[in-house]
């Protein structure tokens, strides 16, 4: 049987930890970027609807 001490244990507790920041990381990034398109999404319609507005004046 394997022997667990601070050698053995530290680099899969990195690996894991690594992991996990990288998931939260890659998730949050996916939100804030789906968020900015949204609003980024609804400018451009309040700025088209303007635009239009304007010609038909």
């Amino acid at each position: 049987m394997a022997k667990f001490n601070s050698k053995t244990v530290m680099a899969p507790m990195a690996a894991f930890t690594m992991a996990c920041v990288l998931f939260v990381y890659t998730r949050s990034s996916i939100q804030t970027a789906k968020v900015n398109a949204k609003i980024n999404r609804e400018a451009q319609l309040r700025e088209q609807k303007l635009r239009d507005r304007e010609m038909e004046k």
